[in-house]
């Protein structure tokens, strides 16, 4: 991964997606985009899930089927692409992103570190957990070995048409990555 918090240089391409609210949809169209692998973030109406795309497979770290049915939105993204999905009516629209083809752009990497320590590795999946809270989320596995984890997006730079002003105009999410820090301070 590139340095976070520096401006860089790339190329983008966003594609704009519709497909029918079921799991089959879902999985082939992943497959036909050419996603190998991938985590997946998935917001339903009565919960959060985590899970990973290999094999051709969702799997997720609750062990129960995708259902789709129940999206909200979704997120599925490796450091090379991301498809965001929104639920409309019996269709998930929104886009695939990818790096590395399209257009020039520039954009910021920045990692947001989840609440709670890593308190347990199994089977590809790891836990984090606020003891304190008593709160845990259970996350695909990164590389390494962290005490914190957080989530790395991608912010892209743009100009805003009516302000000319420079910003964000968009961002996806790129991967989980360690968010310990070496914090030295001054004598």
């Amino acid at each position: 991964m590139k340095t976070l918090l520096t401006i860089q240089s790339g190329t983008s391409r966003v594609t704009p997606v519709s497909i029918a609210r079921q799991d089959a949809a879902v999985m082939d169209y992943l497959q036909k985009a050419g996603v190998s692998h991938a985590n997946v973030v998935v917001w339903q109406v009565n919960t959060i899930r985590w899970g990973k795309w290999e094999q051709g497979t969702l799997a997720f770290a609750d062990g129960q089927e995708a259902k789709t049915a129940l999206w909200l939105e979704c997120r599925i993204f490796n450091e090379e692409k991301e498809l965001h999905l929104t639920r409309q009516k019996d269709q998930l629209t929104g886009r695939l992103v990818e790096d590395g083809a399209g257009e020039a752009t520039e954009y910021v990497d920045a990692c947001s570190r989840f609440w709670g320590e890593c308190k347990a590795r199994e089977a590809g999946w790891m836990t984090l957990r606020d003891d304190d809270r008593k709160l845990s989320l259970t996350v695909p596995e990164a590389e390494g070995t962290a005490r914190f984890y957080g989530l790395v997006t991608r912010n892209y730079i743009g100009i805003h048409e009516k302000t000319a002003q420079a910003g964000y105009t968009d961002y996806r999410y790129v991967q989980i990555a360690s968010a310990d820090q070496d914090v030295k301070g001054d004598a």
